[in-house]
C-alpha cells in the first residue's frame, strides 16, 4: 500500500501560515553519545580529585590550627603558673625584711637563734622554688638589680661599690621580682656645668 502525500492547498488569496516550530528537549542519552559522555566523565573525574584535594587541604589547615591552639594553651598555662608563683613570692618577701629588722632589735641569744631558724627556713623554701637573693654588699652597683637609695663616701672602698643593703632583692627564673635597695659608695663629685 502506498500512500500519497496530500498537499494542502489554500486559496490564492490567503497567505500561507507557517506552523510554529517547537523544539523538543534532547535527552543526554539520545544526543551524540560518542562525543558528550567522555567529556562529562572527564569533567566528573577532574572535579572529584579537586574536591578531594580541597577537603584534604581543609583538613590540614584545621589540624595546623588545632596544633597552634594546643601550643598556645600550653604556653599560657605555663605562664599562668609562673605568674601565680611570682605573686605568692612577692607576698612572702617583705617578711624577710622584717626578720632582718627584728634580728637587729633582739638582744636575747635564744630568741635571736629562733628568729634566724625561721628566716632560714623561709629562705630555703624560696630557694626550692627557684628564687635567688641578689648579692649586694661589696659588689659593684648594677642598675639592672639595684636601686640606689643614697650615696656615702668611704675612701677605703672603690667608687660605685655597694656599701650597705637596706632591703634585699630577689630573682626568679632570671627575672628580677624585687630590686635590692642599697647605699652606694660615691667618691667622685658630679660636675654641674
Amino acid at each position: 500500500m502506498s500512500y500519497k502525500k496530500q498537499e494542502q492547498t489554500k486559496p490564492k488569496d490567503e497567505p500561507l501560515e507557517k506552523e510554529p516550530v517547537v523544539e523538543q528537549p534532547v535527552k543526554e542519552d539520545e544526543a551524540k553519545p560518542s562525543e558528550e559522555k567522555p567529556e562529562s566523565k572527564a569533567s566528573e573525574n577532574t572535579e572529584k580529585p579537586d574536591l578531594a584535594q580541597e577537603y584534604l587541604n581543609m583538613a590540614r589547615i584545621i589540624q595546623a590550627d588545632f596544633d597552634n591552639y594546643r601550643k598556645r594553651s600550653q604556653e599560657s598555662i605555663r605562664q599562668a603558673k609562673i605568674d601565680g608563683k611570682i605573686e605568692a613570692i612577692q607576698v612572702i618577701l617583705p617578711s624577710l625584711d622584717v626578720f632582718k629588722k627584728a634580728k637587729q632589735m633582739i638582744t636575747d641569744p635564744a630568741s635571736l637563734k629562733g628568729i634566724e631558724m625561721v628566716e632560714n627556713e623561709i629562705q630555703n623554701s624560696l630557694n626550692a622554688l627557684g628564687v635567688k637573693k641578689i648579692e649586694t654588699v661589696g659588689k659593684p652597683f648594677d642598675p639592672r638589680y639595684h636601686h640606689a637609695l643614697s650615696t656615702m663616701i668611704d675612701r677605703t672602698k672603690p667608687d660605685g661599690e655597694v656599701l650597705d643593703e637596706y632591703q634585699a632583692g630577689y630573682i626568679f627564673n632570671d627575672k628580677v621580682i624585687k630590686y635590692s635597695q642599697v647605699i652606694v659608695n660615691k667618691l667622685k663629685e658630679e660636675k654641674n656645668e
